[in-house]
């Protein structure tokens, strides 16, 4: 069953994205460097297939299962029949500014240096921690040297933005000024800083790109389900689900230009967001959903908005899967992954959120079962548990590149996915490390260093 206004929204989503494209393509400027400005002078390496990375913050089989069952992500079900499904474990503490970058460089938190959301600048000052404070290389550098190129998009703690070959878009790309109430005003004083993309003036190209409740009509926040969420003083999920709707548009943006990148990495935050804070409406909307229309309509009303809010939202995701599903090619890989889950804890026990920092009594709480789906023509059909686990995705995109994995990793490659095939065309290969020398750790300001940290205070991840 899919909620109301599924398919009109997603109609709706088509001709916003295709507009906003179209914006772009004449306001870019000048567009991307070449690869030669913006990586090592070596030649682009051919790969395998391309690999296109998904990433749905918070997502579990406990609950996708129901929504893949139900209709309302038909794309990721396609995936999921075509090719493979498996558990991704996480690890405790389950923070994403961690997990991400974990899941980025195949190495644990005490190697790549990302221990929680906050740290201290030299002059004792708290801010967000930024892609200045990771001490090893991450898959966009490693490709980049490999002479593979790349595009990111909004990857947890990838502010300010790297050089690298081919593009990155921060987490920062969004406007994060936000007003009285949390909201982000599309005003933002700062929104020309030159590091929140690569190249720098990337970011004027896919500006218009960027959605604000500021920017739309009532009538489009109606129909994309975002007027159906009741503010939240700190902490502005309708804004983060509209930061999903410009992603999913930049994403597009990019892949059909078509500069050549052999991995795309985009990240989708609004799901775990959005669960942080009604996650009882959505877990009552969800089995009501299951027990068919008399259940829903005996529902809270304004939990079954809420309830239908997220589902369209999925949907939009799932829109994203497919467009990706759709420009792939035969010898492609679809990967989608989750940090971790979500759901309820049983019992209440004390919760790590960063390391040696717990808080007692929640009622609902990430879990370390995350999801892992694949397809494409190096994937197993069916290939069933992997043992597999966040370290684990840096070593198989490489293999999936064809590139050699690093020794130092602290995952492994999951040859369970592959098929034979692939695996004796192209066997795995080591080496002792990728990282080209140190790099100096040091914590980096920003205009948009309140914000976040009321977000974060709001999702309970630091404060009392």
């Amino acid at each position: 069953m899919r909620p109301p206004h599924f398919i009109t929204t997603l109609s709706w989503c088509c001709i916003l994205l295709a507009a906003c494209t179209e914006q772009a393509a004449t306001t870019g400027g000048e567009g991307a460097h070449s690869t030669a400005a913006t990586a090592e002078a070596v030649a682009e390496r051919p790969v395998p297939g391309r690999v296109f990375l998904v990433g749905i913050d918070g997502a579990s089989w406990d609950v996708f299962d129901f929504v893949l069952a139900d209709g309302v992500m038909p794309r990721l079900a396609e995936l999921c029949a075509r090719g493979s499904k498996a558990e991704l474990r996480s690890m405790s503490p389950t923070a994403s500014a961690i997990l991400w970058t974990t899941i980025a460089t195949g190495k644990l938190p005490k190697k790549h240096g990302i221990l929680g959301f906050v740290t201290e600048t030299e002059a004792g000052e708290t801010v967000p921690v930024s892609s200045t404070l990771r001490r090893v290389d991450a898959l966009w550098n490693i490709c980049g040297s490999a002479g593979v190129s790349v595009g990111f998009l909004a990857w947890w703690v990838s502010w300010p933005a790297e050089p690298v070959r081919g593009f990155m878009i921060t987490d920062y790309a969004w406007p994060l000024r936000k007003d009285a109430r949390g909201f982000a005003t599309g005003a933002d004083a700062d929104i020309e800083r030159e590091d929140r993309t690569w190249p720098r003036e990337l970011m004027a190209e896919l500006e218009p790109l960027n959605l604000t409740e500021a920017r739309l009509s009532t009538e489009l926040l109606d129909e994309l389900g975002i007027s159906s969420i009741p503010p939240v003083r700190g902490y502005a999920i309708r804004d983060i689900f509209l930061k999903d709707v410009s992603i999913a548009a930049m994403t597009r943006h990019m892949v059909e230009k078509g500069n050549g990148e052999s991995l795309i990495a985009t990240y989708f935050d609004g799901y775990d967001a959005f669960c942080h804070v009604f996650w009882p409406a959505y877990r009552a909307y969800s089995a009501a959903r299951r027990q068919g229309e008399a259940a829903l309509a005996g529902l809270d009303p304004s939990w079954r908005a809420l309830g239908v809010a997220m589902d369209t939202h999925l949907g939009r995701i799932d829109a994203s899967v497919g467009f990706l599903m759709d420009e792939a090619r035969p010898e492609d890989t679809i990967l989608v992954i989750s940090d971790h889950g979500f759901f309820d804890t049983p019992g209440r026990k004390p919760i790590e959120r960063t390391y040696g920092d717990f808080i007692e009594g929640q009622a609902f709480w990430h879990t370390e079962r995350g999801i892992l789906a694949a397809m494409g023509g190096p994937i197993r059909s069916g290939a069933g548990d992997l043992g597999a686990t966040v370290l684990d995705v840096t070593p198989t995109v490489l293999a999936l590149l064809g590139l050699p994995v690093g020794e130092d990793m602290d995952g492994k490659v999951l040859r369970g996915l592959f098929t034979d095939a692939f695996l004796a065309e192209h066997p795995v290969t080591t080496i002792p490390t990728h990282e080209s020398g140190e790099r100096r750790a040091t914590a980096t300001e920003s205009p948009y260093d309140a914000a976040m940290l009321e977000r974060l205070e709001q999702l309970g991840y630091v404060g009392d």
